[in-house]
């Protein structure tokens, strides 16, 4: 009601006459009517770890009559250090998420047909085994697993097992390329993946297009380094920069933001890189003990002018000049990307290499994870007998490549609490637990360069037939060696792994189930360990002497595809989950369909206004999308975010917004053309 001079006169007149009511009248007429609330039951405080990402936080669940009602962060995880992020919380939702799948799945009729027909657990294993049996025997490819990557854990270290058990070690890893760091440089430069960020001692941290504090592995614990960055261990706060094509949360919250084109971080990285070596301004001592492939780098880097590189990526060259300068005068630098092309992840790095910030005691440092056995993204000569997929989605991440696999498979099983594009084309599917229902033990480093051990049963109890994953992986194993199946063999699994790592009991926690995060010793860290015990940079300069430069504007398709992973569906996840559909834009406000981010001029050109509808083209097809029109965009960019666009996986996702991986390249920059929709 509007509050004018005549309706407070009649709220006035109204409550006037209340007060003259009798007080039995004034009772009944005026006291707002409530029930008794009712009694709160049995509270308990357990602690376990969080699975909705791989960073392993750890989370206190309030049980009310055994019911989880409320999640919030351990104060001592070292981890999370009490934080819990937007897919912490949503955790509830995922396990009261009524589309949650309750038993295994046999497939009916046709793959992809949606048929389905409700199955035992030994019917589900005895038919994989059987498939896996039959393609040994005919000297094929037995099994390949594809998992998550990034996280060590008991289940992972069954799923290994199982993939020797069936002939060969053939377990792969799906990457999403917008939340992994650049694991294939340090590979390829330090001779593994187990490496780890400590930010927290840099002056100066530059971000080559990785919009770290929404898609790093570890969202919380970003946060917390970055907070730390701002205060400033030593009484001085760190400069940060982030070099991207789109004005992301990492850019607002940074010092500097640089917008580049899409495809250029690694042209800028290796423009900065000549310009420090010609100042002498690298750590020399640093490169002559560690490093090898220098003078060859040093060489062929030579076209990788600042003139040159402002061209390509479309900065001024006083904004590369003062870029420079600073990693002369802030000191020690960290230098930071994703996994994007092995030349833009190479090129990246190679400044914490030039500048000696690789190593024990700096902000980059090698060996403090735990071992990574898998291969990644398998390129199959022959398809295995069996594909098992573990909650990974590669028909939504890379459906182009995928498609084809998942339909000439002889035999594909999904492991998944739901419904997923992959699952929907399996022969079968096999439901694991939600995350609170799991029992957790795994190994994580956190981003102050500890290793730390994760281990905690379930908060609550199953509510369907469903398993643990490692305890599906050991059904399956225990098929293949012909052993009778142990329905509690993966408990008797896990606390056999804890007593071997030595875990104690929690003190202070109400059930005697949980356990208390442990920390590991860290093992002991180098540079390298490849053969020479050094640093590679000789692929990296091979690279760079063949470096294709970006070509002039296509006209058919004159803009360039920016994609980004918001925090709510980092890895291509939680678009089933409404709090997150609900989340998924913060600096647009956008929620429930998928957007584009679009400058002014370019909009302009090809007649769109804010909110309109727009088709996104490229060779590969074309997407529907809600223009959002922003002077922070870049010109000439198309910014898209991954996580809508799904066609299953649950009543929330389906059928929401638009899939932009569908049109998009996989490791090159794509072009596209808009038209009004």
């Amino acid at each position: 009601m509007e509050i004018s001079r005549r309706n407070l006169l009649k709220l006035g007149t109204i409550f006037g006459a209340g007060s003259l009511l009798p007080g039995c009248a004034k009772e009944i007429v005026l006291k707002p009517k409530e029930d008794a609330p009712p009694p709160i039951g049995e509270e308990k405080f357990l602690r376990t770890v969080c699975g909705m990402c791989p960073a392993g936080c750890g989370i206190r669940v309030r049980n009310v009559d055994g019911r989880p009602v409320g999640v919030s962060g351990i104060a001592d995880h070292p981890v999370n250090q009490g934080g819990l992020c937007p897919k912490g919380a949503a955790i509830l939702q995922e396990l009261y998420h009524p589309d949650r799948l309750k038993n295994p799945l046999a497939r009916k009729g046709v793959r992809g047909s949606g048929k389905w027909e409700a199955v035992s657990w030994e019917e589900a294993f005895k038919s994989l085994g059987e498939g896996i049996s039959k393609a040994r025997a005919n000297g094929k490819l037995p099994l390949a697993a594809l998992s998550t990557p990034g996280t060590e854990d008991i289940h992972r270290e069954i799923l290994w097992e199982l993939a020797g058990a069936a002939g060969k070690n053939n377990l792969f890893t799906l990457r999403f390329p917008w939340g992994d760091l650049a694991d294939d440089a340090y590979e390829k430069m330090h001779g593994t993946r187990n490496t780890v960020w400590n930010l927290t001692r840099a002056k100066l941290l530059v971000s080559f297009g990785f919009d770290w504090l929404q898609s790093h592995p570890s969202h919380v614990e970003a946060q917390r380094v970055f907070a730390e960055l701002r205060r400033g261990r030593s009484g001085s706060r760190a400069h940060i920069v982030q070099v991207e094509p789109r004005f992301s949360v990492s850019a607002a919250k940074a010092d500097e933001w640089i917008a580049v084109r899409p495809g250029t971080g690694g042209i800028l990285a290796l423009a900065v890189a000549r310009r420090l070596i010609e100042e002498g301004a690298y750590d020399a001592d640093f490169v002559r003990a560690h490093v090898r492939g220098f003078d060859e780098f040093k060489r062929n880097i030579d076209s990788f002018s600042i003139r040159r590189a402002s061209e390509a990526a479309g900065v001024p060259e006083e904004t590369l000049r003062l870029l420079c300068v600073k990693f002369l005068s802030l000191k020690p630098a960290a230098v930071i990307g994703n996994r994007g092309t092995p030349f833009d992840q190479m090129a990246v790095h190679s400044l914490n290499v030039i500048l000696g910030n690789a190593g024990p005691g700096k902000p980059f440092e090698v060996g403090a994870r735990q071992d990574e056995k898998a291969e990644d993204d398998p390129d199959f000569k022959e398809l295995p007998g069996v594909l098992l997929v573990d909650r990974v989605n590669p028909l939504f991440t890379s459906p182009a490549r995928w498609k084809k696999i998942l339909e000439e498979a002889p035999l594909v099983a999904t492991v998944s609490p739901f419904l997923t594009e992959t699952a929907m084309v399996s022969d079968w599917v096999l439901p694991c637990h939600a995350s609170l229902e799991q029992s957790h033990l795994s190994f994580h480093a956190s981003m102050d360069g500890k290793s730390i051990l994760n281990a905690a049963r379930g908060a609550v109890a199953p509510a369907y037939d469903t398993k643990h994953p490692g305890d599906i992986f050991l059904g399956l194993l225990q098929n293949i060696q012909k052993k009778n199946t142990d329905a509690h063999a993966f408990d008797s699994h896990f606390s056999s792994r804890l007593r071997e790592l030595g875990a104690e009991p929690p003190a202070g926690e109400d059930s005697a189930d949980i356990w208390r995060e442990s920390p590991l010793p860290s093992p002991r860290r180098s540079v390298s360990v490849l053969p020479s015990g050094k640093i590679e940079l000789g692929e990296l300069a091979g690279l760079a002497s063949s470096f294709h430069w970006p070509a002039d504007e296509d006209g058919d398709f004159p803009n360039l595809l920016q994609l980004f992973s918001p925090l709510a569906f980092s890895r291509g996840e939680g678009a089933h989950l409404p709090y997150l559909m609900s989340i998924a834009g913060p600096q647009s406000a956008e929620m429930w369909e998928t957007w584009a981010e679009i400058h002014p001029d370019t909009a302009r050109k090809h007649g769109i206004f804010d909110k309109d509808g727009v088709w996104i083209e490229s060779s590969r097809g074309r997407i529907r999308a809600k223009a959002r029109i922003t002077p922070a965009a870049v010109p000439g960019v198309v910014s898209v975010p991954i996580g809508l666009g799904h066609s299953a996986y649950g009543r929330w996702a389906q059928g929401v917004g638009s899939n932009p991986l569908e049109i998009a390249g996989e490791n090159e920059t794509t072009r596209v053309r808009l038209t009004r929709a």
